[in-house]
């Protein structure tokens, strides 16, 4: 008898081992995801870092009075565009009056 509850308390052992087994390299799997994504991020961090200073370095070599005339260009640009919506808007709201 006691062999039989040698080998039982042996078998018993051996799952909870390659249970535990399981887990564990399933976590060690997980953990080298993160640490390689940690990876990846920190790369692309230091990517849009050089990126912001290559931008920053590039206005600096542009004229401020160029700068300034882009901005007026832009404004103007950005009125027109918000009075053309306003006129599609009024046009729509007339058609649907007109369909009533």
């Amino acid at each position: 008898m006691q062999v039989i509850e040698m080998k039982t308390k042996l078998e018993e052992r051996i799952k909870a081992l390659e249970k535990e087994k399981g887990l564990l390299s399933e976590e060690v799997r997980q953990l080298k995801e993160v640490v390689e994504l940690s990876g990846k991020a920190e790369d692309l961090e230091n990517e849009v870092k050089k990126l912001k200073k290559e931008v920053e370095t590039l206005k600096d070599k542009i004229p401020q009075k160029f700068l300034q005339e882009l901005g007026e260009c832009a404004s103007e640009t950005l009125e027109k565009d918000e009075e053309e919506e306003k006129l599609e808007e009024e046009c729509s709201g007339c058609e649907e009056e007109e369909l009533l």
